[in-house]
């Protein structure tokens, strides 16, 4: 069943160094269309499910899905499992940004429970009772003012990390990790030890994100790109890398998902109750201050 309803909604300026967007959706999985694949991205996603819980499927056991939960830098594609109709608000965050808001959600490579603290459970019963009288604009805005006040309250900075994240933006993940040290000026082992404690990964790790997530909405947005230059242009050396680490990330190759995206762009063009932004190439400016595109909808070593 297609879905039937998804928007994202940009970030108040207070919020944007730190959040990248909020999104919704709302899907109706029967036993013949149950699974959803989410490939990796650079974001932390918190994902708030007011209908029926996914499953993670792989591995040797079966595990539920809480209603709050974070999704971390993945390494590999997670496949979920559902049977009814989903309701989902969830934030998306910048590599470095859910620490901030969310003491024990440092990132990982995994989607985890988050114990939220007294304040955030009422902010979480709130967005509840907004979505199930179908008002998902309403319940963002509750997070949101929720995040902000946090924001204004939070001495919280790393400027280290985030001046390295953003030159890992601007560069779409093409900056070697001893150039990145030398930028921030610090020495290789303190930027990784910074960046482990602040996002819960390497700087390399970051940088294949980003590079892997710049593809990947290239060929959201314009499904008919020619993959040998895009190769080149993200800084492969030869087509056979490129499809190889779009291989892992995906478990496709750069043509099957491309295929899947002019399908998927056909069904948003007819559904009205689809919003999708396209992210910025860079994140934006720190003073100016995308699971389920994940869902759906880097290659070589730093």
């Amino acid at each position: 069943m297609p879905v039937k309803k998804y928007r994202e909604f940009i970030p108040h300026a207070t919020l944007q160094d730190s959040v990248k967007r909020f999104w919704i959706l709302e899907k109706e999985y029967t036993a013949e269309d149950r699974i959803e694949e989410v490939t990796p991205d650079a974001s932390v996603e918190m994902i708030l499910n007011f209908g029926t819980p996914y499953s993670v499927i792989g591995g040797s056991a079966k595990r539920e899905l809480p209603n709050v939960s974070v999704v971390g830098l993945l390494s590999k594609p997670l496949r979920l499992k559902a049977e009814g109709l989903v309701k989902i608000v969830a934030v998306r965050f910048f590599a470095w940004g859910a620490l901030a808001f969310l003491k024990n959600a440092g990132g990982g490579s995994d989607v985890t429970k988050v114990d939220l603290a007294p304040t955030w459970q009422h902010v979480v019963q709130r967005a509840a009772v907004l979505v199930q009288g179908d008002n998902y604009q309403k319940a963002v805005e509750e997070i949101e003012d929720f995040l902000i006040g946090l924001r204004l309250n939070i001495l919280f900075d790393p400027k280290q990390v985030r001046t390295a994240a953003k030159l890992l933006y601007h560069t779409r993940g093409q900056f070697r990790v001893a150039e990145l040290a030398d930028y921030c000026h610090l020495s290789v082992r303190q930027l990784q030890r910074q960046f482990g404690e602040t996002t819960g990964v390497s700087p390399k790790a970051l940088a294949r994100a980003i590079r892997f997530e710049s593809i990947r909405e290239r060929l959201m947005f314009n499904p008919n790109a020619n993959l040998t230059d895009l190769a080149y242009e993200f800084g492969y050396t030869d087509q056979a890398h490129f499809i190889k680490d779009f291989r892992a990330l995906t478990d496709k190759t750069p043509g099957e998902f491309a295929l899947e995206m002019q399908q998927l762009k056909n069904i948003f063009r007819e559904n009205e109750n689809v919003v999708f932004l396209q992210s910025p190439p860079t994140m934006p400016d720190y003073n100016a201050g995308e699971f389920w595109r994940k869902s759906q909808n880097k290659g070589d070593g730093q």
